[in-house]
């Protein structure tokens, strides 16, 4: 039952705004980093420097990054400080991913 429910909430988290988690202070921040992280991706796909196969991979991994905010957050009580240096890891992993790929 678990497992269903966070399929329903990664599939809506998809289709919809990311400012609309709980713990909004938390929220805002991941949701401009992620948003800007998009930007770049989408820059690189416009542009040409990021191949169709690392576009998928990296949307993959900012997939996964907003399904783990969900994840780490659904309990209401905001994020523990762990679940922040977990969470803006794999955020900086991403950039780093992003940068490279372009660079490729």
């Amino acid at each position: 039952m678990k497992r269903l429910i966070l399929v329903a909430i990664a599939s809506i988290v998809s289709t919809t705004v990311i400012s609309t988690f709980p713990s909004q202070a938390s929220a805002n921040y991941y949701a401009s980093r992620i948003s800007n992280q998009q930007q770049r991706i989408n820059q690189g796909i416009r542009n040409g420097s990021i191949s169709p196969r690392g576009y998928a991979n990296l949307s993959r991994r900012q997939n996964a990054l907003k399904v783990a905010i969900v994840r780490d957050t659904y309990d209401g009580t905001g994020l523990t400080r762990a679940e922040r240096y977990k969470l803006n890891r794999r955020a900086d992993n991403i950039s780093r991913s992003i940068y490279l790929t372009k660079r490729n």
